[in-house]
C-alpha cells in the first residue's frame, strides 16, 4: 500500500512537471519561430547583397554583380542576375538565377556544406560544396560562346550536354579530381588564316574523361567525332598558377573527313604528315600559354 502510494505521488509529480515542461518548450519553439519569422520579414535585402557581393570579392577576387537577392526561410537564399567575372575568363560568367540552402545532412558534420542550383547559359548547374572546398557538380543543357585571344584569336561555340565534376577549389596535394565532359555541335570560327566566308572548324561530338591528384592531371580520353575531323587522343596536364605556368603533353591521332577546310588540311600535314592509312599523329606540349605543335616522334 505504501509503494502505491508513493509510486501514484511520483507518477502525479512527473505528470505535474511535465505540463509546464512541454509548455515551456512549445514556448521556446514559438519563441524561436517568431524571431526567424521577424528576421526574414525585416531583414535589409540590400545590405545582405552588399555583404555577399564584399565577401566574394575579398575571398575570390572576382568582381561580382547581383541584381536581386531574397533570404527564405530554412536559410534558402535566391539571388538572380549575378555577373561573375574572373582573371583568365574571357568574359564575366552571367547567372539568371542562383539559389543556395544548407546541406543538412552535414551541418552537425566537422566538414559542413552548401547545395548550389543555378540557371545559366541556358542550362542547369546543380552542386555540393563542402567548407574544405570539395565540389561535387553535374552540369546540363548549356550553351556557350567564347571569344578567346589565346594562344591565338578564335571563337568556339557549341552545347554542354552533360558534365560530371568531383574536386577541390584548392589543388592540394593529396586531393583528387574526376572530369567527365560531354559536347556536341562544337565549332571553332574567326581564325585569322581563314577567309571571312569560311564556316570554320567543326569538331562535331566531343568527349573528354581525366582523372588527377592535385594538380597533376591525366587525360585518359579525348574524343571528337561527327565533325571535319575524327579526333582521338590521351595525355597530361600540370594546372599551374597561370597559363604560363600550366603545362600540357597531349599525343592527338587526327584523320580527315571530305568536310575539312583544304587550307586547315594543309596545315595539318606540313605538322604531321599522314602515315600509310591517312592518320596525322600529332603532340601538343609546352606550356598553354605558348604550346607547341608537332609532329610525334
Amino acid at each position: 500500500m505504501r509503494f502505491s502510494a508513493w509510486s501514484q505521488k511520483t507518477k502525479g509529480r512527473a505528470a505535474a512537471w511535465q505540463r509546464p515542461g512541454l509548455f515551456l518548450l512549445a514556448g521556446a519553439g514559438l519563441l524561436l519561430l517568431g524571431m526567424l519569422t521577424g528576421f526574414y520579414l525585416f531583414f535589409p535585402a540590400e545590405v545582405l547583397r552588399q555583404r555577399v557581393i564584399q565577401e566574394v570579392e575579398t575571398r575570390t577576387g572576382a568582381e561580382i554583380q547581383i541584381g536581386q537577392m531574397t533570404l527564405y526561410p530554412l536559410l534558402t537564399l535566391d539571388a538572380s542576375q549575378i555577373s561573375f567575372g574572373v582573371t583568365g575568363l574571357p568574359q564575366p560568367m552571367q547567372i539568371e538565377q542562383l539559389s543556395l540552402a544548407p546541406q543538412w545532412s552535414t551541418l552537425l558534420s566537422s566538414d559542413p556544406g552548401v547545395q548550389l542550383q543555378a540557371q545559366l547559359m541556358s542550362g542547369l548547374v546543380n552542386a555540393k560544396v563542402l567548407r574544405t572546398g570539395m565540389i561535387n557538380a553535374v552540369a546540363t543543357g548549356l550553351r556557350f560562346d567564347l571569344p578567346l585571344q589565346k594562344p591565338m584569336a578564335m571563337n568556339i561555340t557549341g552545347n554542354l550536354d552533360q558534365t560530371t565534376v568531383n574536386a577541390a577549389i584548392h589543388l592540394d596535394p593529396e586531393t583528387k579530381t574526376q572530369l567527365s565532359l560531354q559536347l556536341s555541335d562544337v565549332s571553332i570560327s574567326n581564325l585569322a588564316f581563314f577567309k571571312e566566308d569560311s564556316p570554320g572548324i567543326a569538331l562535331g561530338e566531343i568527349v573528354l574523361e581525366v582523372n588527377g591528384q592535385g594538380r597533376a592531371m591525366k587525360i585518359n580520353a579525348l574524343t571528337a567525332k561527327g565533325g571535319d575531323f575524327n579526333i582521338s587522343g590521351e595525355g597530361t596536364l600540370f594546372i599551374g598558377r597561370t597559363s604560363a605556368t600550366s603545362r600540357v603533353n597531349l599525343s592527338l591521332h587526327i584523320k580527315t573527313t571530305d568536310s575539312a577546310d583544304p587550307t586547315l588540311v594543309s596545315l595539318l600535314e606540313l605538322s604531321a604528315p599522314p602515315d600509310a592509312n591517312g592518320d596525322h599523329h600529332l603532340r601538343v606540349s609546352g606550356t598553354l600559354a605558348t604550346p607547341t605543335i608537332g609532329p610525334v616522334k
